[in-house]
């Protein structure tokens, strides 16, 4: 029998996403219509399986299911009130009943677009899909709880034995046997499991533990030990939070009980040649030739093709046949590596095309060289994540959408955080050298950071006046050079000369040139109006006129506020003028 007590339908049928739209019945005479012709109600996003059980919104070319047009329903999961058909469109802020959306009470996922039940005395949502199912009074599961399941049907903060989370936007679920109380989004939990912050499985366990205190390997708060949680398989000490381990940014999705565990395979990004030669995969048909670097003078201004900071001390890898240069490092990163950003396995590969360039996912940067679906240094960090400037390992505690400012440059970013302090590292800060080199000092500049300071210091660049509690480098030999980050860097610090990259503005594609800015003078940027005082600079031809830009904010400044964007044409003459 039907668990969905549906009222009786009105005389005239509404289209529930346009309310001045009448819906028509299914005629079968209709020409348009064909028996090979499948449809999906617009409500539940199910399939219609008779053709003469549907409304047609012919405006709106749409089919609902007869039962999910009907303006109110009652169910018995909520049997105190009926439940009202709301849409939500995804512009609007607010639902028709005008209070914030909700989620699904079954089901978890937000209301915040489409179709929706809801009960505006009770504040009780659910989606069409969940509202008419059947048979969820009740359920068995025994990988779960040996017993049956019953529905609790009064809204109540209680505690659930699974995520150790009190929820009342959630059905509830309790064994009156046990004393068992689950969340309807819990009972289907994985068993077994990995996730991206730890190299071996873990495994779903409810069997309290006395005298052990875990911190959760992800959020590094408490987890206590009489709730679920997922532990490692192996005899690590090791254990997360059940909501913890199953968030979409860790875990793939995947039941991994039964399945047999594959090893992950390390695969090398070059070919031993021998005798200190290789053949790496970025520069195909060339061999590299390992050269030991005994001093720490900048090799000739060059930089490394991979992460594209300049070549200090360290062995290199350098072409054998061109100027194509690696750092040792850079060359021996693995193919296929995990990463705790990330659910899946991240390929390196160098800057994708037809772009040039790339933008980290992690930390926000435009970036030529290789690329793990982010900027290279950002695909090495790890979890605990250790820094010099900062005395206490760094951890990956954020969650999507809980906005933390980065105690360097003061923007909010993804980041890692300090869970002794309160200090934070967004991604950009973190990968930033350590220790660089200043044309005019023999001695190493190193990042520096203070929280509280006294006193004036001056950039010896720009002679502006220097901040030490967002990060400047600075030259701890007693030298007191002191500069500006992106003064020494520049803005773009990941971005190598003699490349093309393209932007997209105003649904163009504009190629531009990155030239070496080295020249005796400087010339003005279009953007800022200020001259380049970077190592690269932008070059461009816009109304038949050469024109240069000192960063990236600047070509977006410029092209967001030009109304005609001209031909591409035109773009080409200019790379031919920077590159002569």
């Amino acid at each position: 029998m039907d668990s969905l007590d549906h009222s009786s339908p009105p005389t005239t049928i509404l289209c529930p996403r346009r309310r001045s739209h009448r819906l028509s019945p299914f005629v079968s005479d209709l020409k348009e219509f064909s028996s090979s012709i499948t449809f999906s109600c617009y409500v539940c996003h199910r399939k219609i399986k008779h053709l003469t059980d549907f409304f047609w919104c012919h405006k709106c070319t749409l089919a609902y299911h007869k039962k999910c047009v009907e303006p109110e329903i009652k169910v018995p999961y909520h049997p105190k009130h009926p439940l009202q058909l709301l849409f939500r469109s995804p512009k609007s802020t607010l639902h028709v009943g005008g209070s914030h959306y909700n989620k699904c009470h079954c089901c978890g996922e937000n209301t915040h677009e489409g179709f929706y039940y809801s009960c505006s005395i009770c504040d009780f949502d659910l989606l069409p899909g969940c509202a008419i199912s059947l048979n969820i009074l009740s359920i068995n599961y025994p990988k779960r709880h040996d017993h049956t399941l019953t529905y609790f049907p009064r809204i109540n903060s209680l505690t659930c034995d699974v995520c150790a989370l009190s929820d009342d936007k959630c059905f509830i679920y309790v064994c009156y046997q046990c004393d068992f109380v689950v969340h309807k989004t819990c009972i289907y939990l994985p068993t077994t499991i990995r996730i991206s912050r730890h190299d071996h499985r873990l495994s779903f366990t409810l069997i309290p533990h006395p005298n052990k205190n875990w911190s959760c390997g992800v959020c590094r708060q408490r987890v206590d030990k009489n709730y679920g949680r997922y532990s490692c398989v192996k005899d690590c000490d090791y254990v997360v939070h059940s909501k913890c381990a199953t968030r979409k940014d860790l875990w793939d999705g995947r039941e991994l009980e039964g399945e047999p565990e594959t090893k992950y395979e390390d695969i090398k990004a070059f070919k031993d040649i021998g005798d200190g030669v290789i053949e790496h995969f970025s520069h195909p048909n060339h061999n590299m030739r390992l050269d030991k670097k005994e001093s720490d003078k900048v090799a000739d201004g060059k930089r490394c093709q991979a992460c594209i900071l300049p070549i200090y001390e360290g062995n290199i890898y350098n072409c054998m046949r061109c100027d194509f240069i690696l750092h040792e490092t850079c060359a021996h990163l693995p193919r296929k590596k995990l990463h705790p950003l990330h659910a899946h396995p991240l390929t390196l590969q160098t800057a994708q095309k037809p772009e040039g360039q790339f933008e980290c996912v992690a930390c926000g940067n435009l970036c030529c060289g290789f690329v793990h679906t982010g900027y290279v240094r950002c695909a090495l960090a790890s979890d605990p994540f250790t820094h010099e400037l900062h005395p206490h390992p760094l951890f990956l505690t954020f969650e999507e959408g809980i906005p933390r400012t980065c105690s360097i440059c003061g923007k909010q970013k993804r980041h890692l955080n300090c869970i002794e302090c309160s200090f934070i590292f967004c991604f950009r800060c973190a990968t930033l050298p350590y220790k660089v080199k200043y044309k005019h000092d023999e001695h190493y500049l190193t990042l520096s950071y203070e929280e509280d300071t006294g006193g004036h210091n001056w950039c010896d660049i720009c002679e502006r006046e220097t901040y030490p509690q967002v990060g400047v480098y600075t030259c701890n030999s007693f030298c007191s050079i002191t500069v500006h980050i992106e003064c020494l860097l520049g803005a773009d610090p990941f971005m190598n000369h003699n490349q093309m990259i393209y932007i997209y503005r105003q649904r163009k594609r504009v190629r531009i040139f990155i030239i070496p800015n080295d020249g005796l003078t400087r010339e003005l940027c279009m953007g800022c109006r200020q001259h380049c005082p970077y190592r690269i600079a932008f070059a461009v031809r816009i109304n038949m006129h050469r024109r240069l830009l000192c960063s990236i904010d600047c070509i977006y400044s410029v092209f967001d506020s030009l109304r005609d964007m001209h031909s591409e044409y035109a773009y080409d003459i200019c790379f031919t003028e920077a590159m002569a």
